[in-house]
């Protein structure tokens, strides 16, 4: 019964389970407590004052958009892309705020908008200007995806803003979004966990957040103790898995394979 346990991939499987939580729990507990943790700056976040005082200069609007999202919150893929994007946005309202810029955030995910009109309200809040916020102007909201593409493509053909930041569960309104905002000339900053979108936003935009950066950026921007906590322990797991990768390959350079099956999951 004890080589059995042993040698189930399943038990092994349940080890890393329990160390990734043990790893998150730790980080996020050293985070509350104060430990400082710090996230590399993203060439792509260090642009958003760019973009923001390109605007200010052109006296032009910035369109910003998380992607169709699957049309909710709670879908475990885009989902969390969504709240990184929603994050970052609070982060570049703040700057459009000080600056004098009007932004203006389209959606489709309809259970998102208390979210984003609170995110919003409390970036103009903390900037001293809360009568400038209309959420009737700074939010565009329509239920489906070709509403949404179509009011998106449309705003940018008229407003023509300068500036243009496309961060999160994005599908193939990324490619159409982009290369509109590239015929009329505006910097763009994009990023997505979805793979298939990647190298549209890639070839789009002037900066580009891939997969996990995504959330590493909202993390750093958020400051959040519990998100950086956790992001701090998802890379120990990396390296943690890697290592085992490792040892894995050089036992199977010499014949053994027990690692390599054991890690078949």
């Amino acid at each position: 019964m004890g080589v059995w346990i042993v040698l189930d991939t399943k038990f092994v499987a349940l080890l890393l389970l329990i160390a990734s939580f043990a790893l998150f729990y730790a980080y996020m507990k050293l985070a509350q407590g104060g430990m400082k943790i710090k996230v590399r700056t993203f060439p792509a976040v260090a642009a958003i004052p760019e973009a923001i005082g390109r605007a200010a200069e052109m006296g032009k609007p910035v369109y910003y958009s998380t992607g169709l999202g699957q049309l909710t919150l709670n879908n475990q893929l885009n989902g969390p892309q969504t709240l990184a994007g929603i994050s970052i946005l609070g982060y570049t309202t703040r700057l459009c705020a000080k600056s004098g810029v009007k932004i203006t955030y389209f959606t489709p995910i309809a259970d998102s908008l208390p979210l984003v009109e609170e995110t919003m309200r409390n970036a103009y809040l903390a900037e001293g200007k809360p009568e400038e916020f209309d959420p009737t102007t700074a939010i565009n909201f329509q239920n489906e995806q070709s509403p949404y593409l179509t009011a998106s493509l449309g705003w940018i053909q008229r407003e023509k803003p300068a500036s243009s930041i496309l961060l999160g569960g994005f599908y193939y309104e990324s490619v159409c979004i982009a290369e509109a905002g590239n015929i009329i000339g505006a910097m763009q900053i994009g990023g997505t966990a979805n793979t298939h979108q990647l190298p549209f936003l890639v070839a789009t935009c002037d900066y580009t957040l891939i997969m996990e950066e995504l959330y590493a950026a909202s993390a750093e921007i958020s400051g959040n103790p519990d998100v950086l906590g956790s992001l701090k322990g998802e890379d120990l797991l990396k390296f943690l898995v890697l290592a085992l990768l490792g040892i894995g390959f050089l036992l199977a350079l010499i014949g053994n394979t027990s690692l390599i099956g054991l890690l078949r999951l």
